[in-house]
């Protein structure tokens, strides 16, 4: 996937009421007019902080991916869960379905996010930035809930990981939907617009020491499939996460290190 263009930015939500609103970030897909790629940051003690991007297509209104890092110095957990649902700002609204509550239509879905609340809570102003409407995807209850769930087992599993990171090691994660051959269109919008739902889930992650110098010196990874009907989880590589979904991930990480490190499955929990 190549980015065209110069990105477009915009003040994100002042959830605040302050002037001290930090900026989004938007990019073209080349030869696809359908997606953009979306960078959201929020203010950690005066510094502006990447929070998440995501590659977001308004065909499915819902992203593909969505990447973030995790460390526990520099995205400590400091709050806790408080929800602010509201329209992406880097997004035209007609692109986004309209969630101020759950999906209607006949499945009985519910507003899934793709970057969980619980991955982001350095600050309330990051974690708001989770419950855009373009970070939401219909998911079930039993899916996006239940303690038999394993996608919620799994995104407890990262979350637990991510906060154990420390020095100068980095946990990065993807987080995507797959919309499979015969994905539903069941779910709607506040509005009654058709939703399409996702027919798989996936993760995928990788751990990253660097030296003082800043450089990158080993990695690790592994890369989980979750059935979004089953709800059964797979793990894979993520050259096999890569080959499924025809996206390159962690493509800033040095070539020798990231073969390694996406031609193996590690076992991090």
């Amino acid at each position: 996937m190549e980015l065209s263009g110069s990105a477009v930015s915009g003040d994100e939500k002042d959830f605040s009421g302050s002037d001290d609103v930090s900026k989004w970030y938007r990019y073209d897909v080349s030869g696809n007019s359908n997606q953009k790629v979306v960078t959201h940051t929020f203010l950690y003690n005066g510094k502006q902080y990447r929070n998440y991007t995501m590659l977001y297509d308004r065909t499915k209104k819902a992203a593909l991916w969505a990447a973030f890092p995790m460390h526990s110095s520099a995205y400590p957990w400091n709050v806790t869960r408080d929800d602010s649902w509201q329209y992406d700002p880097a997004l035209d609204q007609s692109w986004q379905p309209k969630l101020s509550s759950s999906y209607g239509g006949s499945g009985g879905y519910t507003r899934g996010h793709q970057v969980a609340s619980n991955d982001r809570r350095t600050t309330i102003y990051q974690m708001y930035q989770t419950d855009y409407f373009s970070n939401m995807t219909p998911q079930t209850s039993a899916f996006n809930s239940s303690t038999s769930s394993d996608w919620d087992d799994l995104e407890g599993n990262i979350q637990t990981l991510g906060q154990s990171i420390i020095g100068r090691d980095t946990l990065y994660v993807v987080t995507g939907a797959i919309f499979g051959s015969g994905y539903k269109t069941d779910a709607t919008d506040n509005d009654g617009t058709a939703c399409p739902v996702p027919t798989d889930y996936y993760k995928c992650i990788m751990k990253v020491s660097f030296n003082t110098s800043g450089e990158a010196t080993s990695a690790t990874g592994a890369a989980f499939l979750v059935n979004h009907e089953s709800m059964t989880m797979q793990t894979k590589t993520i050259d096999q996460m890569e080959a499924l979904t025809g996206f390159d991930f962690y493509t800033n990480i040095p070539e020798g290190i990231q073969n390694s490190a996406e031609s193996t499955y590690t076992s991090f929990f």
